[in-house]
């Protein structure tokens, strides 16, 4: 099998790249983007060399590092990035590689990012891995391309993708996440937001191998920014979803979704109050790995989730996550699927 091969978000994973979040700091970008995109409580936090607090740092650095050996023992080759002092470069962090790193089929693709603050991020942090996955003849690996100079992702007019919503960036050059993106088969289900335009959409189309297509959700999330807070499959044919961010009818539009058994989150997820929800909003209980169409890693706290996912016959397994919740992401943001086996 191929060092990067991946079709969807179930099959049994087999390799696997997680974050690291030591000397993680604040993102620090303009201001209308922070408040659209970030807790409004925490607003003053997001400036420039900004460090997260020590203890959630060094916190969510252990947790990560329990997800990797959570993952091996599940019989997953896990990759991690390098060590960087994010604060010393003007950077953000290494926890959330699944922001900047998209698998489709035997593609690995980075991220055109619109944050001027994560430009270096994947090739301080993770460019080792990259170059061994390229020595595999099978792999292609597709860097993002470079902005221009002076960059005017910011200098309206606003409405980046769908007509009429006042995203922050506008469409002036290539501007994508990679977590705005997931794969269904040969088709990938995406959602333009604060940080992915339709210039990157068209972009990332011509990226992908031959026969993969990509479709745009409608999100119903003023605040978009990566859609694992929006939908996730938990194996073929079933799918979860936030309701006040996507509807059913919605979902249903996609002909890859049009027969699966789609289940709206039954509750209100409860508030992330300590360590305190710096980044994210409380639907990050969505944001979960599935490691095989069975099993699928949750934050230990997150019990009606669990229970939920037991009721819909996935069996969870335990991992403490809420200081990686802090700085940005779960489970599913902090890792990058490279290698997905099919099962026939």
């Amino acid at each position: 099998m191929p060092s990067v091969s991946a079709d969807d978000e179930w099959s049994p994973l087999r390799s696997v790249i997680v974050g690291r979040a030591a000397h993680s700091n604040f993102p620090c970008e303009p201001p209308e983007m922070i408040a659209n995109t970030m807790p409004s409580q925490y607003l003053e936090e997001f400036r420039a060399n900004h460090p997260f607090p020590e203890y959630i740092s060094e916190a969510a650095d252990a947790e990560l590092d329990q997800l990797a050996a959570i993952l091996e023992q599940e019989g997953v080759k896990v990759y991690r990035p390098k060590h960087v002092d994010w604060g010393k470069i003007g950077g953000y962090t290494g926890s959330m590689p699944r922001d900047g790193l998209l698998t489709v089929g035997t593609h690995i693709i980075e991220s055109a990012y619109a944050w001027s603050c994560r430009r270096q991020e994947i090739t301080l942090g993770f460019e080792e891995i990259l170059h061994d996955l390229a020595q595999d003849p099978a792999v292609r690996v597709i860097r993002a391309p470079a902005p221009p100079n002076p960059d005017t992702i910011y200098d309206g007019p606003t409405g980046a993708g769908l007509e009429g919503q006042p995203w922050v960036i506008n469409n002036s050059r290539i501007a994508f996440d990679a977590a705005d993106f997931m794969r269904f088969g040969q088709t990938l289900l995406g959602q333009f937001s604060h940080v992915t335009n339709l210039k990157g959409v068209e972009y990332l189309q011509s990226q992908i191998p031959p026969g993969y297509t990509i479709e745009m959700l409608e999100v119903t999330n003023p605040h978009a920014m990566h859609i694992d807070t929006v939908i996730c499959p938990l194996r073929q044919g079933l799918l979860i979803y936030c309701p006040s961010r996507v509807s059913e009818d919605a979902l249903r539009k996609h002909k890859v979704l049009r027969d699966w058994d789609l289940r709206p989150v039954p509750f209100t997820p409860k508030p992330r109050l300590e360590p305190p929800s710096l980044t994210c909003s409380d639907w990050l209980v969505m944001n979960v790995l599935v490691v095989d169409g069975k099993k699928v890693i949750v934050d230990k706290t997150d019990t009606e989730f669990a229970d939920w996912m037991r009721e819909l016959g996935m069996e969870p397994i335990f991992c403490p996550l809420r200081h990686v919740n802090s700085i940005g992401g779960a489970s599913h943001c902090a890792t990058v699927d490279l290698v997905r086996q099919a099962c026939n």
